[in-house]
This record gives C-alpha cells, structure tokens and sequence, in this order.
C-alpha cells in the first residue's frame, strides 16, 4: 500500500513537470527570436507568445503601450467624451425644438406670425411719426410767429417742442430695434427650420457632421 502511494505522488510530479515543460514562451529581442521556459521580468513588457508542446501558439500576449500609443489612446477616449457630451445637449436642443414644432410647416407659420406682428408694429410706429411731425410742425411754426413779434418764445411751448423731438426720435429707434429683431428672427427660424427637416429623418442628438443633407432633401422629397 505504501508503495502505491509512492507512485502515485511519483507520478503526480512527473505529470507537473511535463506540463511545465510543455509551456514555452517565443519573444525576440533585438530582432532575435528567443525561446525559453520562461519570460524574464526585463523582457515582459515587449510581448511574447505561449506554445504548446508541439510548438503551436496558445496565446499571444501584446506588448505594452509606448508612451506616444498612451497618449494616442487618452486623447482617443476624451474626443469619444467629448463627442458624446455635444450628442447628449444637442439631443435636449432636439427635444425642445420639437415639443415647439413637430414638421417644418409649423417653423415657417411662427415665422410668418413674428414677421406679421413686427411689420404691425413698424407701421403702428409711423403713422405715430407721421402724427408727430404734423404736431411738430405746428409747434415749430407757433414758436417762429412769436419770435418774429420779438417775444421770447414761452417755457412750455419750448418744452413742447422738445418732447415732441424727442418722441419722434424714440419711434425711429424702435423701429430700428424691431428691425433688427427681425433679421435675427428670421435667421433663427431659418436654423431652426433646417433642423427640424433634419429631424424628419435623422434622431435627435444626431450632429451637424453627420448629417447628409443630400439623403434629407430625398427623402423628404424636395428634390
């Protein structure tokens, strides 16, 4: 019995050493292929393959980064943040535009309503003017009949004159200003528009890069 177990332990190491054996390792160094039981701790970090006992690869191990491949591969992973940063807040822009306006038709109607509502304004503005000038002009007109009798034209009637100025030259800059609102207006329904066509064939969050507008004029038939 004793004499079995002996055997068996025998056996047991003959078996370990023989798969130790089996394992080889192929690296090269300076362009020589070396072979060896084992990979020297020197050595590594170059790469190396495992063979089987008939010389076949096992396993391949990559050598490790170089510094330059490290720096490559960091400046990979934040343009891949980076780019999905810029999908997430141009997803929410997306969501917002449509909750305001689902085809392209509904942009151009609020576009035409903001046009409609200035052009009243700018008009309701000189016909103000118009009637301005006329009282201006009276005033004016008054202030010169009184100082052509050689009498000091009155406080008030000078103070009427000012306001009057100055209302008018009010109007004008509110024209201006509704004017230029309506410039900006309409470039932004313009983008927006544009986007909202996009967004009938592509998902929100998609980005201006990648967008086709070729495939987005065919699709929605335009061409």
């Amino acid at each position: 019995m004793k004499g079995f177990v002996w055997c068996v332990v025998l056996s047991g190491l003959l078996l370990s050493n023989v798969s130790h054996a089996a394992k080889l390792y192929r690296f090269k160094v300076d362009g020589r292929v070396i072979i060896k039981d084992h990979v020297p701790a020197e050595y590594s970090h170059m790469g190396y393959e495992v063979l089987n006992s008939s010389g076949l690869v096992v396993k391949r191990v990559a050598p490790a980064p170089t510094a330059e491949e490290l720096a490559q591969r960091r400046a990979a992973e934040k343009a891949k943040q980076e780019r999905l940063a810029k999908i997430a807040a141009k997803r929410k822009q997306d969501l917002d535009l449509l909750r305001l306006y689902a085809k392209p038709e509904d942009v151009e109607r609020a576009r035409q309503r903001k046009a409609d509502e200035i052009e009243s304004y700018v008009q309701l503005q000189r016909r103000r003017i118009a009637d301005l000038e006329v009282k201006l002009e009276q005033s004016q007109g008054d202030a010169a009949n009184i100082e052509r009798r050689g009498i000091e034209v009155p406080a008030d009637l000078r103070l009427e004159i000012a306001q009057l100025q100055n209302r008018i030259r009010e109007s004008h800059s509110n024209i201006k200003s509704r004017q230029r609102e309506m410039i900006n207006s309409t470039k932004e329904f313009s983008l927006q528009y544009e986007r909202v066509r996009v967004l009938q064939v592509y998902k929100p969050g998609t980005l201006e890069q990648d967008v086709d507008l070729d495939r987005v004029d065919q699709e929605l038939g335009t061409l």
